[in-house]
């Protein structure tokens, strides 16, 4: 009985405890509650319109009651009931932006039919025209042939526009802003954008324009200004085109490109002025190939050692503007002074024999040569000074007689060596250039 007590005593103690945390915790959290919402009292200004709390549902996106509906148009074709601003039909929503003012959104929402837009010319220069509900892809938006634009959007984001024909004139000075977005263009029978006169801006954030080998923009005597502002910009090669008079200013804030060096590819229909801007890219621009070395010249500026070819060497020259220099084989043995290489051993496929005749051996190409045995002059060409060039002569048992030339030639008892006659016999001339002259040895006879 008395344990019972106890234990009944103890759980009642452990209840009363726990009841009390959670009381405490429950009316610190209703006092911190209180403290926030007197705080954003004092914080928001609740007499200016549009001020209010929100709140997100589990999707993230606000609450179907606390949705903006005033200045957002939302064009949802296929709707068979639509309400305050959700619009089946585009004449319809075009015709109640007319009763806004001030900045209006264009939501385009494709959950039940694809967004096809018709023949109109509207000036949407208020406008911002974007999704409906943010997409994995772009949502892909197709203008009727005809469509024309009397005024830019604000900004275009998250859309793939596909254009079939002219959908500006550019008259003034006008602004393209495409976020996140692909402009695309298909037809070759006309520019989608021509520059009568002004300029216009084209300003990408991650967007692109597309129509490789289709005229997007014609610059005609006007100028046309890219901007590239961040993400992944690019604009395809040969979509624009201008006269001697025209002026393209490619600017690149940052962004990233496809291309081999420029967010836009090569205009070839571009005939005027072309001014590039890429601050942020001069390494990239720097190293455009493999095997580059970057360094500075004695102005301070950067610069690149081209790679040269197989087997060349890389060397440190006070003289050259960059400090270093390639050079090949031959070149670098006619430096003045002595030079040691060790353990060098030179591999190369099987020589081949050249027919007999008159013959030019460049030394800068090879060091050996095999030549059947005949009547000819030989001229040793690109020797310089230290190097040594084998010449290996063939007999095929007639006798013949060589003139060597190129050079001032040191033989043994100076006298020059008579060709073996004995068929397939083999005479091996060896040559060094020492001071300027060129002294010979030979090898009579080998078989």
């Amino acid at each position: 009985m008395k344990s019972f007590k106890n234990d009944f005593l103890k759980e009642s103690s452990v209840k009363s405890y726990l009841e009390n945390l959670i009381s405490l915790e429950s009316n610190t959290r209703t006092s911190e509650l209180n403290s926030i919402i007197s705080t954003l009292s004092t914080k928001l200004n609740i007499s200016e319109k549009g001020t209010s709390l929100v709140t997100l549902g589990s999707d993230g996106i606000l609450v179907p009651s606390q949705r903006p509906v005033q200045n957002v148009f939302i064009f949802r074709p296929g709707e068979s009931s639509p309400t305050q601003n959700v619009f089946n039909n585009w004449t319809n929503l075009i015709t109640s932006l007319q009763y806004s003012k001030g900045l209006k959104f264009i939501q385009l929402d494709d959950s039940i039919q694809s967004i096809t837009i018709p023949v109109d010319s509207i000036n949407l220069n208020e406008c911002i025209l974007l999704p409906r509900f943010k997409k994995q892809s772009h949502l892909v938006v197709n203008f009727v042939s005809g469509f024309k634009f009397l005024g830019f959007p604000l900004e275009i984001k998250g859309l793939r526009l596909k254009f079939s024909s002219r959908i500006f004139d550019n008259t003034n000075t006008n602004t393209l802003s495409l976020t996140d977005s692909i402009l695309e263009y298909t037809s070759n029978l006309e520019s989608c954008i021509d520059l009568v006169s002004g300029s216009l801006t084209v300003i990408l954030k991650n967007s692109s324009i597309q129509g490789t080998n289709k005229t997007v923009i014609s610059v005609r005597g006007n100028s046309l200004q890219l901007y590239a502002v961040s993400g992944l910009c690019n604009v395809d090669s040969n979509t624009i085109t201008g006269l001697a008079g025209s002026i393209l200013n490619i600017v690149n804030q940052n962004a990233n490109y496809s291309n081999l060096n420029s967010f836009v590819g090569s205009q070839t229909g571009f005939t005027g002025q072309k001014n590039e801007i890429d601050s942020g890219h001069i390494l990239e621009k720097t190293l455009i190939q493999k095997g580059q070395i970057l360094t500075k010249d004695s102005l301070g500026n950067w610069t690149t050692i081209s790679t040269g070819l197989d087997n060349e060497f890389f060397v440190f020259d006070s003289l050259s503007p960059s400090g270093y220099r390639i050079t090949n084989i031959n070149s670098f043995l006619s430096i003045p002074g002595m030079k040691s290489v060790e353990y060098l051993r030179q591999n190369s496929p099987n020589t081949n024999l050249l027919p007999s005749g008159n013959r030019t051996l460049d030394c800068s190409l090879s060091n050996l040569f095999r030549i059947t045995g005949g009547n000819g002059t030989f001229t040793i060409s690109n020797l310089v000074e230290n190097q040594v060039v084998n010449v290996i002569l063939e007999s095929t048992g007639s006798s013949y007689t060589i003139i060597w030339s190129g050079g001032t030639f040191y033989w043994p008892n100076s006298t020059v060596p008579t060709p073996t006659v004995t068929a397939l016999k083999k005479d091996f001339y060896t040559f060094i250039k020492v001071g300027g002259n060129i002294f010979s040895s030979c090898l009579l006879s080998m078989g």
